[in-house]
């Protein structure tokens, strides 16, 4: 085998100077573009469009248009250079993970190596293959001996030889292992044993069968992957999206794929994934920030209760309700109840005169068309509306401060322009086109308004949409009448703010794309959404409404369903009534060691338990003192004696709650301070290896080493099992409880097994 690896050895070193030669000519190729893009733009703003005859008009403007599709050319070359740079920059360290050898139809062996891309040799011979292409799926899921791999026109089949496995760093092999199986559990457990980074970890080479399903499925229109914390669902998701962009690269672009996660904290945490699978960064949105696209004038607030109902695990009642599909279908029929009498009109004014009434426009509306939907009424009223304004402006000119107005114009034009020739036909013609302007720019706002169907009183309309929500709908939701009352004025004060709550704008935008044609900027072909448990049917069906056609892949952990809202999972049949569900189960940690798992199981029923990874540890260590400055203390000490095991590791002390997290910074020292970090909101991001962090922003993230800090009476409750499970299930190597002499019955269960137990001063 040392042969062996000697020889791979100087393929790796040859493979990482083909890296690099490549590198070198795109670089010179991309300084030269660069140069020629800047001359073309220089150029482009000296080109002219020719008057005169015709013909010179034509030929200048063909020609501009081609000067202008050249230079689109080489912006879209330089993008494509700049990407595969920074592909060869991840490939240049470790160029592939994998070999696989094999015969196709009785040729002569074939070899070929699996990286997060593709690259040739001088004379075009394939070095490294894509671990995204067809043939690539050998590795993935064939055994040795006879198999095959499929592309989307046929089945190849071949007789599998042999399957490598490399771990290689810094352009140095340090494992190599062969195996018949997906991959050897060594191999993957000495990955998942290295330290995590600030970022989450995404290693090709790891990628399991079962994962491999769900990344190639192509055939799924909709999918639904469940798995418990650590199995790999993100990262699969993640997979997914670069193996999608990569198959359908001819026609997919990164812009058309929305992929959302629960807060920006979690985006930032895999913002480095993508470019590690060969793909550009698709960015990462939370649904506030989308929705704040979709309505720009609004301010959409964040859940301010996003902690409290973590901790509760229920919310309040009309919130859910809002989060639901029963509001949703509601307003579909609310559309239909208001289209022959049309929708909430307001006068059109200026500076306070009004021009045009809201008895007129509704007269108009309900001369349009009663066959058509409403949406389409009302852009035929807009039309109608923009004619009445443009007579509205003829009748205007004709006013006095109109014409003191031009004249007042015309003497400075006549003074900027001393030498004009002074004939009363051209005064008469300047005169003309000075009125048409000021009239024009007086009309202005009235015009914007009716483009943009301002016309419609929108808040008006929505809180009108509330307060006739059927007494059935609130008594199923068992809401009353006084709190769904509380709840129509608190939104009627934030739309007088130009707020909105995120359930809120959900329908609130849904409502207006009944009343209006809305243009909506994002288009996708592809949306993602992780952390799927936290994420209500509502926006989902928003999404649905918007992109009809789009392929959806929900992701999520149910154990980890600490927020009261309505899931998704049982409102499936509803929201995907016309489309098969295809849904997959990772119940498998490949996270957490072994002992790690088995304590947190026992905060699970029975049936939601997880299988194992046979990587080992040390047992959970429950340190209990007799004050917080004690425990305090002793988990400073912890972390100077185990300085040198943890060099590499990222800390996290899990608090229960925000005010726990931030009184807790506040009892360390300056110097204590400096070196950790406090994050209590989610637009903070990860800078330092040791931080405090409150549990419902750990949600999704993981650690090398988690303490949980003040396990003691504030768990008792069945939803304060599912908080413990979740702080429990962020570490991977180390997992510290501390707690005080009064300890958590959810502990004191707990079998004394599956954990050591110290006291301070012992």
């Amino acid at each position: 085998m040392n042969l062996e690896r000697t020889k791979e050895q100087q393929h790796t070193n040859a493979t990482i100077q083909l890296i690099q030669t490549e590198e070198k000519l795109l670089q010179t190729q991309q300084q030269a573009l660069s140069g020629q893009v800047q001359e073309q733009l220089q150029g482009i703003g000296e080109r002219r469009i020719r008057g005169g005859d015709e013909e010179a008009f034509y030929e200048s403007v063909l020609e501009y248009r081609q000067y202008e599709e050249e230079l689109l050319m080489k912006y879209h070359s330089a993008e494509a250079t700049e990407k595969r740079l920074k592909t060869l920059a991840t490939m240049s360290g470790n160029p592939y993970f994998a070999r696989i050898d094999f015969t196709e139809a009785q040729e002569a062996p074939e070899t070929l190596y699996l990286g997060i891309a593709s690259l040739r040799d001088q004379d075009e011979n394939t070095i490294v293959i894509d671990w995204r292409a067809p043939i690539a799926n050998l590795y993935y899921e064939g055994e040795l001996g006879p198999t095959f791999y499929e592309t989307d026109h046929d089945r190849y089949e071949v007789d599998l030889l042999l399957k490598r496995q490399f771990k290689i760093q810094e352009g140095q092999i340090l494992s190599m292992v062969d195996t018949s199986e997906v991959i050897n559990d060594e191999f993957l457990l000495e990955i998942l044993d290295e330290a995590s980074s600030s970022q989450m970890k995404n290693i090709v080479s790891t990628i399991q069968k079962a994962q491999n399903q769900i990344i190639r499925d192509t055939h799924s229109k909709v999918m639904l992957i469940e798995g418990i914390a650590g199995s790999g669902k993100t990262s699969a998701l993640l997979q997914r999206i670069a193996f999608l962009l990569y198959r359908h690269r001819k026609w997919l672009d990164d812009d058309q794929v929305l992929l959302f996660s629960p807060n920006h904290l979690f985006s930032d945490y895999i913002s480095m994934v993508l470019p590690s699978l060969g793909e550009s960064e698709v960015p990462t949105r939370t649904f506030r920030t989308f929705m704040q696209q979709l309505l720009p004038t609004f301010t959409i607030e964040k859940e301010e209760q996003q902690e409290e109902v973590f901790l509760s695990g229920s919310e309040s009642r009309a919130e859910r309700l809002k989060s639901g599909l029963a509001l949703v279908d509601y307003s579909q029929t609310y559309i239909q109840k208001i289209t022959e009498l049309g929708p909430l009109f307001r006068d059109l004014k200026i500076n306070g005169t009004t021009f045009i009434t809201a008895k007129q426009m509704r007269d108009w509306y309900r001369e349009t068309n009663p066959q058509l939907p409403l949406y389409q009424r009302t852009q035929l009223l807009q039309t109608k509306l923009l004619k009445k304004a443009g007579g509205l402006q003829k009748d205007e000119a004709k006013k006095q401060w109109v014409k003191e107005a031009t004249e007042e114009k015309l003497q400075e034009y006549f003074d900027d322009h001393p030498n004009m020739e002074d004939t009363e036909e051209k005064e008469r013609k300047i005169r003309a086109q000075i009125r048409k302007a000021v009239v024009r720019r007086y009309f202005r706002p009235l015009n914007r308004a009716i483009e943009k169907f301002q016309f419609i009183n929108y808040s008006k309309q929505y809180l009108h949409f509330l307060q006739t929500v059927p007494t059935a709908i609130l008594d199923t939701a068992q809401v009353t009448k006084e709190d769904w009352r509380l709840a129509i004025d608190q939104v009627r004060t934030q739309l007088k703010a130009r707020q909105l709550q995120q359930e809120d704008a959900v329908l609130f935008f849904l409502l207006t794309r009944g009343l209006y044609p809305v243009d909506v900027p994002l288009k996708a072909r592809f949306i993602f959404v992780d952390e799927m448990q936290d994420f209500p049917p509502a926006q989902v069906a928003l999404l649905r409404n918007l992109y009809p056609k789009a392929g959806i892949t929900l992701c999520g952990d149910l154990n980890q369903k600490v927020f009261g809202n309505e899931t998704i999972v049982g409102t499936l049949p509803q929201l995907f009534a016309d489309t098969e569900v295809t849904r997959y189960q990772l119940t498998t940690s490949y996270r957490s060691t072994k002992e790690i798992t088995d304590f947190a199981n026992q905060f699970l029923s029975h049936e939601d338990q997880v299988e194992l990874t046979a990587r080992k540890g040390d047992l959970p260590l429950i340190l209990q003192g007799n004050s917080q400055a004690e425990n305090l203390q002793a988990l400073l000490t912890y972390s100077k004696q185990h300085a040198e095991v943890a060099k590499y590791w990222r800390t996290a002390i899990i608090c229960k709650t925000k005010e726990e997290c931030e009184e807790l910074y506040h009892h360390l020292t300056p110097q204590e301070q400096k070196t950790i970090q406090l994050i209590v909101s989610e637009d903070d991001f990860m800078k330092r290896p040791l931080m405090i962090i409150p549990a419902f922003l750990a949600k999704g993230l993981e650690f090398d080493r988690v303490f949980a800090w003040n396990i003691g009476t504030n768990f008792e409750t069945e939803q304060d099992r599912l908080i413990l499970y979740t702080i429990c299930t962020r570490a991977m190597h180390e997992l510290i409880l501390l707690t005080n002499p009064t300890q958590s019955i959810l502990l004191a269960d707990a079998n004394p097994q599956t954990y050591r137990f110290q006291t301070i001063n012992s």
